[in-house]
């Protein structure tokens, strides 16, 4: 088992015991993909709406900005691969079409050579000559993915009134969103829609729309030549002071403006326990 961080690709293969401690058990988001190939355990895992109990050669892969977690049985152990890149790194054709496959796939098995040979260029290869083979084994990966595309897993169960919600969000994510435009724009009351939501993504509708619009604003500060109380505007936020209190509780650190500072942080990993 091992962990390669390089530039801003993080790749690991990992295996939990008992204690699980782990970030993948705590409900979080954070701003760049994360691609998981499940090995073995007992896990049911959470992507948004979307659960599922996986199973060997499950491929997991995560999009930026999406709430989720995993419940793992302690008394067995849980090894997968995980791989955690940017989107910039990635062809912008493939790019397009990585929402297409987004969320839990299985019986990927004829993936798990690629996994393999991530192990191998980890041992043999220095970080910078590493770090290009990986890109190019995850292009690879995904395209054998977009090739191989298959029908949604019978194994994956829907809360219909949750994904109504979390694609309206989606939708209107730099506007000023309160729970009444939701439930009159699904026709839901208040009550329902706030249970059904607390009850499978367990945290509160406003609370997921404010981390959301964060990572959101976060991510395009990061691409540079905005400017920060722009992007506060573009997304909601009619005072700055309030977008830079959730900024500061979210990130963790004060939003910059890119023309005026060289300093860069990383992508953060936002826990929502």
């Amino acid at each position: 088992m091992f962990n390669f961080l390089y530039r801003d690709i993080d790749f690991a293969h990992k295996l939990n015991g008992h204690t699980l401690p782990s970030d993948d058990f705590k409900k979080h988001m954070h701003d760049f993909y994360e691609l998981i190939f499940f090995v073995r355990g007992e896990v049911d895992y959470m992507i948004e709406s979307k659960a599922k109990k996986l199973v060997p050669n499950d491929i997991l892969l995560i999009p930026a900005g999406s709430l989720h977690y995993g419940v793992a049985d302690q008394h067995h152990e849980y090894e997968r691969y995980v791989l955690k890149f940017p989107i910039n790194i990635i062809p912008e054709s493939l790019a397009k079409e990585l929402h297409e496959f987004s969320g839990f796939s299985g019986n990927y098995s004829f993936l798990d050579r690629y996994f393999k040979e991530l192990d191998t260029i980890v041992d043999n290869y220095k970080p910078e000559h590493a770090y290009i083979l990986l890109v190019n084994q995850l292009i690879r990966v995904l395209i054998d993915m977009q090739n191989n595309n298959q029908k949604e897993d019978e194994g994956i169960q829907h809360n219909r009134v949750v994904a109504q919600v979390i694609n309206y969000i989606n939708d209107n994510i730099k506007k000023n969103i309160t729970l009444n435009d939701i439930c009159d724009a699904l026709h839901f009351s208040r009550a329902h829609i706030s249970n059904e939501f607390s009850k499978v993504m367990r945290v509160t509708v406003m609370t997921y729309i404010r981390y959301k619009k964060i990572i959101a604003a976060h991510q395009k500060i990061l691409q540079g030549n905005v400017k920060v109380n722009e992007v506060a505007y573009e997304y909601g936020f009619q005072e700055y002071s309030t977008f830079y209190r959730n900024y500061i509780k979210i990130i963790g650190k004060p939003p910059y403006d890119r023309n005026n500072s060289k300093k860069r942080y990383k992508n953060p990993i936002v826990s929502l326990n």
